[in-house]
């Protein structure tokens, strides 16, 4: 499923301009990313790295039971970049009673 996501979002990604060089991640490619997951229909919020479990910043999109995490970095010259191979796909399938 993971790999399912990111060719899709990279599909997205390259047809709105951005080739295969996502940096100004915050600036740019998140709210692409963003504008992505509300069209399909996610809620999404941006999760600061004290928060996440990568340790990065991330946008977190959730939909129903499904949760996809995007981290996004500095590289070594201080550009924020998105990585996709750091995307995460979870399922939250809880019940209530316990």
């Amino acid at each position: 499923m993971k790999l399912e996501w990111i060719s899709r979002l990279e599909q997205f990604l390259e047809r709105n301009d951005f080739g295969k060089n996502w940096d100004g991640a915050y600036q740019d490619a998140v709210p692409t990313l963003r504008q992505f997951f509300h069209r399909a229909g996610f809620r999404t919020h941006i999760t600061s790295e004290w928060e996440s479990p990568s340790r990065h910043s991330e946008l977190v999109a959730t939909k129903q039971f499904l949760v996809v995490r995007i981290p996004w970095a500095e590289d070594y010259n201080g550009k924020s970049l998105v990585d996709l191979n750091a995307l995460e796909v979870q399922s939250q399938r809880h019940h209530a009673a316990e």
